[in-house]
């Protein structure tokens, strides 16, 4: 047992010797912003350790959010000098998928269809509505899909808002923007799920089915609901952070 404790424990200050070498490679510029880690066999070679105490050591580096993984190409150092250009910071504070998913998103696609309420879409709305607008949204980084939300928005809330559903940009400027600007509160639970790349349908959001699920119920200041929201990100691309 004190074998196995001892061997446990030189594996830990292995990867954290490694940490600290990569993580001086980082900030003194020899792997800049942007730039593409060499391979895991290449680096592995060049730290002399295995691949799996590499590989350890890549994970705390994702997790202190100096490198980001892009399936398939490889690991890339982050920018840590990016600022939120002012037009985002307020979707950045309040939207889910701007404030949990780690990368740059710069495009929103958007589908929607009025259907009539399914006795889940009444429950999860907590009211009686005539019809349901049903809201599809992909949010894409250089025309890739990275991210999606499905919302339900009560049809009366339309009408109410005065939002031209001839002109999807103002549904898509209130969902993503306006509605948290005028929510009294909202609440919002984050949990594990398989069910992205389903849910998703017409894009295949990662290549694995493993995602960050944020169920989120928008209110009026009388305690209406006014959107039923989930949000969808890849576990692999979203990071919670929280201040008090």
């Amino acid at each position: 047992m004190e074998k196995d404790s001892n061997n446990a424990k030189n594996k830990k200050l292995k990867c954290l010797k490694v940490y600290d070498q990569l993580y001086e490679l980082i900030q003194n510029g020899t792997y800049p912003p942007g730039s593409q880690l060499p391979s895991e066999t290449i680096l592995a070679k060049q730290m002399n350790v295995s691949r799996m105490t590499l590989r350890k050591t890549l994970s705390f580096l994702w997790e202190d959010g100096l490198i980001k993984n892009v399936q398939g190409v490889g690991h890339f150092v982050i920018d840590q000098t990016k600022k939120i250009s002012n037009d985002m910071e307020k979707k950045v504070l309040l939207h889910p998928v701007y404030s949990y998913c780690t990368e740059k998103l710069d495009s929103v696609e958007m589908n929607f269809h009025i259907e009539p309420p399914r006795k889940s879409m009444t429950d999860s709305l907590q009211q009686y509505t005539a019809a349901v607008v049903t809201v599809d949204r992909w949010y894409k980084a250089k025309d890739v899909p990275l991210a999606y939300s499905l919302s339900f928005i009560p049809i009366e809330l339309i009408g109410k808002k005065q939002i031209d559903l001839n002109h999807k940009e103002q549904l898509l400027n209130y969902l993503e923007s306006q509605c948290y600007q005028e929510t009294e509160h909202c609440h919002r639970l984050c949990s594990y799920s398989d069910a992205g790349n389903f849910t998703a349908a017409t894009y295949k959001l990662s290549n694995e089915d493993s995602f960050l699920l944020v169920q989120e119920t928008i209110y009026d200041s009388d305690e209406n609901i006014l959107i039923s929201n989930k949000h969808y990100i890849p576990f692999n691309l979203f990071k919670i952070e929280i201040h008090f």
